[in-house]
């Protein structure tokens, strides 16, 4: 996996975005990152093929959030 990858899978999780309902949109996740969209995309791309993320349209909006395993993996980077 790499840097840019981990630092997605971690920003997610330090926001929260575990849940549907707390996912977070790409121009979020590219603002909090301080990186374009584009790159953003193609991180996530990874994360979701993994199975660490998935994404969910939440009233027209897409949301990505953690999934089990991306949560466990995130936390593993912790400790």
């Amino acid at each position: 996996m790499s840097e840019s990858t981990k630092q997605l899978l971690s920003t997610l999780m330090v926001l929260g975005a575990q849940s549907p309902e707390r996912g977070l949109t790409i121009p979020d996740l590219a603002a909090k990152l301080r990186v374009g969209v584009r790159e953003v995309e193609a991180e996530l791309a990874h994360l979701l093929d993994a199975g660490y993320a998935e994404a969910v349209m939440l009233s027209g909006t897409r949301r990505v959030y953690l999934t089990g395993t991306g949560i466990i993996t995130a936390s593993s980077t912790y400790s």
